[in-house]
């Protein structure tokens, strides 16, 4: 098993002789993970094919699913997909650097491990600014999510040490991470474009632009469920539900997750309970998740999610429902 190094960053003013040697490994075919302002990345050159091939053999990910490319400059953009058409350039200028991801036509020059036998490629500019400084000097990035396959993503280095610790090269660490998840991906190879994956930009914002109502991808990309040991997550789809599936709980093995105001309260059962802000950024999700594992929990279990959700809301309830296996 190999030494991963852990080396600190600072997240605004990334210091440029850590960013060079993380360059350097990556350019040796190492694997590096990195912060963006959506999740921590899990970084290979993305021209590498032997490189990529490693990231999913190190996360356990499947290799029909296709890896984002991370770039910083239109310059790397124009190297990897074989065409931009005006809304592409369009929806770049407005929302790049910036948590949404594009599926364009792919160049010849992508490896096919990369695209997941598909002939599209997904690009995202991140705008953290040690991800860029990475990419500036490293070149286009591939990156997954830095976590093994179906496991929360991880928004901060603990996390991705906890899952990837002496299986990769580095991580550069520079804390918590912004919105805490993924990417918005929106298909764009196509006549008409597509939602792949709600994420860290709100569909309002994207529709605000387009003009229109997005239709979700009828063949998404591939996503596992969420994998997290012996912990059972749950939805309770009402009140009543949540009500009834208490008592038959275990309290000390058990914990609740509510969004601020504890349907509980002034009852009986007493177990521990969660607070999740679905209108503030995304990272509270994940954390909660991997917190509760931690602790040895059994059950997660989640209060009924609100009616007539939007912005960054409607894409966390998109992920406690994959995370429960609903909907």
């Amino acid at each position: 098993m190999m030494k991963t190094m852990r080396w600190r960053i600072d997240s605004q003013r990334p210091d440029q002789g850590l960013i060079a040697q993380a360059a350097a490994l990556l350019k040796s075919g190492q694997l590096v993970a990195f912060p963006t302002e959506t999740v921590y990345g899990l970084g290979a050159d993305a021209y590498n094919p032997e490189a990529v091939k490693k990231v999913f053999e190190v996360k356990g990910r499947p290799p029909q699913s296709p890896l984002l490319v991370h770039v910083s400059n239109l310059e790397q953009v124009y190297g990897l997909t074989a065409e931009i058409s005006p809304l592409a350039r369009l929806l770049m200028d407005r929302f790049w650097p910036g948590p949404l991801a594009f599926i364009l036509p792919a160049s010849a020059r992508v490896p096919a491990v990369v695209l997941g036998g598909k002939k599209s490629v997904g690009l995202r500019m991140p705008s953290h600014p040690v991800a860029l400084a990475l990419i500036e000097q490293a070149g286009p990035i591939a990156a997954p999510s830095a976590n093994l396959s179906g496991r929360p993503s991880p928004v901060s280095a603990e996390h991705v040490m906890d899952d990837l610790d002496g299986r990769i090269a580095a991580i550069l660490d520079a804390g918590s991470t912004g919105f805490g998840l993924e990417s918005t991906i929106l298909d764009i190879s196509r006549e008409k474009p597509e939602l792949v994956r709600q994420g860290g930009l709100p569909l309002e914002e994207l529709e605000a632009v387009l003009g229109f109502s997005l239709e979700t991808a009828t063949a998404s990309r591939p996503r596992p469920a969420f994998k997290t040991g012996s912990l059972k997550i749950e939805l309770c789809q009402d009140l009543k539900q949540l009500q009834e599936l208490i008592p038959a709980c275990e309290p000390n093995n058990t914990a609740l997750v509510h969004y601020g105001q504890n349907p509980l309260e002034g009852m009986a059962y007493k177990i521990k309970a969660y607070t999740l802000d679905l209108k503030g950024q995304g990272g509270g999700l994940y954390a909660i998740m991997r917190e509760a594992e931690s602790q040895g929990l059994k059950r997660l279990i989640f209060a009924p999610l609100p009616e007539n959700l939007t912005g960054l809301s409607r894409s966390l309830a998109d992920r406690i429902k994959r995370a429960a296996g609903v909907g």
